[in-house]
């Protein structure tokens, strides 16, 4: 054997660690195709040919990201081949065993948490994976070990490592074999030195998955209207990067949203925010409480499969019949927080931008706050939060907002605690009792934390009948805790139903407004098709309004988070100016368009799906009734919601920005 690194070590070594690349590649394939049967709840019939499109496609994804971890190796290889030193190639065998190791490995954590980010949101990881560090993070590790899916993935993680650190073993100690697969010594040099020029450059383009002008990315995954199908092809490795990326960007905190929605600073009208409610003279006389409840996961979706079999509602169904709901109704985005700042800045999501309680805008005072007319009406305002006043720093937010008093879990006997705080009858109890203690008209805003992850009622809870329908159930594959899921927010739901009793049957009845909605829909739901969409993003707004008080409101419009305050204003107040960017639903003269932080926009019968990340736009016709899209070409009316969106989205990132 020659005492240096030749051409022969080079490409023999390249040549070896071949079978350790398809191995890869078909453990990659594999894990896709589990997945697939996971999460799969469209029948394959009609679909063949787009799931092999995106097979193929998952493939290129596997082998770019198996060029990436070739070209560290390819590059030590070359290296050696440059100082010809068989010495020093017999000390980077271990380096490169180490670094493959840690490669495959950190790809196998990466689908783990990709898969259980799946769980949670119907999506690939984005840059939301980055409020597990922001948010309560030791509770969310506490909520994670709670699942017993836990319990499968943690040793199935250390089963795959173990066969991983075996498997590169084997292989790379084969680098150094005296045996060579090939006789590389009758080759032409010519063809060698091509050879070692094409590996590098093969391993270039295999990593750029693409020779069109941009690299393999997520936009390419757009091979069908469903999006699960879309998101067979995706691995977690590109969404992982993607979201790092975005953070990146959003770090930077400098992004000119207008900019980037391609509008100039002439098109934005921060006037408009500035408004004022309309004349109320039985509000001025009344002076009513005004209850703004938000309650947790409260999401649309299981309340349109109510039944006497699926029993989700309870006793609360009585008051959804008796007083007014509003169904085509959206949050404001997928998380708590989006809706916390939205109602409580009354203002929208806004992408690309770092949340306001998590930078110090949070410590500011805003104009636009939501108690701030409250307060110039002579009300008491109040703050009740069902969990910790530390989470995400919201207890200074609230009081930078002004309100008069916070309340946290804090503020009652824990008993039968969940791990976010306390359970709905306790956060109920809080509510009543803040509301019963005080000679003056209060605003109270109440969120509560108990419809969550890892679903717990009280012990002496017995809920009521649950047959989970099969449409409601293939929206949530994959979750094996539907029932527990269900009872707790069948929990909630009759707890706020025995508020919504106490309120009816006392005094508060003539006195007091209340508002619930949610703060996002069900986190297991998901949307596997655009059709779905409104599904996955719905939240019901209901409200009781005393009888003296009542005025008409559509119950056709489209409606959001921003668009409750101002609501509420026009019928709890009168002619008090007010900054806001949502629309009274009172308002009969205006266009009413709802939208979310993911480009989302709805207005009666029409929608419109906005990529903000690559500019793709879909549009709809909207099925009052079965709340179903069909893809439709643009009318003036979807330019006009489009436009209207992008147009308050930047001007409310000004407005916020200007602080």
């Amino acid at each position: 054997m020659s005492k240096k690194f030749s051409f022969e070590n080079y490409i023999d070594c390249v040549v070896k660690i071949i079978p350790l690349n398809v191995a890869a590649l078909a453990a990659m394939t594999l894990y896709r195709t589990f997945f697939f049967f996971y999460f799969k709840n469209i029948p394959m019939v009609g679909h063949f040919r787009n799931i092999f499109k995106a097979y193929v496609l998952g493939l290129r994804f596997d082998l770019s990201i198996l060029a990436y971890i070739n070209s560290f190796v390819i590059l030590i290889f070359m290296i050696l081949l440059l100082i010809r030193n068989l010495k020093l190639f017999k000390k980077t065998i271990s380096i490169i065993k180490l670094w493959y190791c840690l490669a495959f490995i950190s790809i196998a954590l990466a689908n783990a948490v990709d898969f259980g980010f799946y769980i949670c949101f119907g999506e690939h990881v984005n840059i939301l994976l980055f409020d597990f560090f922001d948010d309560d993070t030791f509770t969310l590790i506490k909520t994670i070990i709670s699942d017993c899916r836990f319990y499968i993935v943690l040793p199935a993680l250390i089963l795959v490592g173990f066969i991983i650190c075996k498997m590169v073993s084997i292989r790379t100690k084969k680098l150094f074999n005296i045996h060579r697969l090939i006789n590389f010594s009758y080759w032409n040099v010519f063809v060698k030195i091509l050879i070692v020029i094409l590996i590098p450059l093969i391993t270039f383009l295999f990593a750029r998955g693409t020779v069109s002008m941009f690299p393999l990315g997520k936009f390419h995954a757009q091979i069908s209207t469903n999006s699960f199908i879309n998101n067979i092809a995706l691995t977690a490795a590109h969404s992982i990067a993607d979201a790092i990326r975005a953070k990146t960007e959003q770090s930077k905190d400098k992004i000119n949203i207008a900019k980037k929605f391609g509008l100039d600073k002439e098109d934005i009208n921060l006037a408009k925010f500035s408004k004022i409610s309309i004349k109320n003279t039985k509000a001025e006389k009344i002076k009513p409480n005004v209850v703004f409840i938000v309650l947790e996961s409260f999401g649309e979706l299981p309340v349109l499969y109510n039944s006497e079999k699926f029993n989700i509602l309870g006793e609360l169904k009585k008051h959804f019949d008796e007083d007014f709901v509003l169904y085509n109704f959206l949050s404001a985005g997928i998380i708590t927080i989006h809706c916390l700042e939205s109602t409580i800045l009354n203002m929208p999501q806004r992408p690309f931008s770092t949340q306001v309680t998590q930078s110090p805008k949070a410590y500011k005072h805003f104009s636009s706050s939501l108690i701030l007319p409250f307060k110039k009406s002579g009300y008491v305002t109040k703050a009740v939060y069902g969990g910790s006043l530390f989470w995400r720093g919201i207890g200074s937010f609230l009081k930078a907002q002004g309100f008069d008093e916070i309340y946290g879990e804090g503020s009652i006997k824990n008993e039968h605690r969940h791990e976010w705080g306390i359970n709905d009858a306790q956060f109920f109890e809080i509510v009543l009792r803040e509301l019963k203690n005080n000679n003056k008209p209060q605003f109270i805003y109440a969120m509560s934390t108990a419809t969550h992850p890892p679903y717990k009622t009280p012990p002496y809870y017995k809920p009521l009948k649950l047959e989970i329908p099969k449409e409601l159930e293939r929206m949530m594959t994959g979750e094996p805790h539907l029932k527990k899921i269900f009872e707790t927010y069948q929990f909630a739901n009759r707890e706020a139903s025995k508020f919504l009793d106490i309120i009816k049957n006392s005094e508060l009845r003539d006195t007091t407004i209340v508002v619930i909605t949610g703060d996002h829909n069900l986190r297991e739901v998901k949307a596997f098709g655009p059709e779905e969409l409104f599904k996955r993003y719905a939240v019901p707004m209901y409200l009781y309004v005393p009888e003296k008080l009542k005025k008409k409101i559509d119950a056709n419009i489209a409606a959001c988070h921003i668009d409750i305050a101002p609501t509420l204003y026009d019928l709890s107040l009168s002619q008090v100016e007010y900054i806001a960017s949502g629309i009274s639903m009172l308002d009969k003269d205006k266009s009413h368009i709802a939208f979310n932080n993911n480009g989302f926009i709805l207005s009666r019968d029409k929608a419109v799906l906005f990529n903000i990340e690559n500019g793709e736009i879909l549009y709809f016709n909207f099925d009052l009734k079965s709340k179903i899209l069909s893809i439709t070409e643009p009318t003036d009316d979807h330019n006009f919601m489009l436009e209207y969106y992008k147009k308050t989205i930047s001007a409310s990132d000004m407005y916020i920005n200007q602080k």
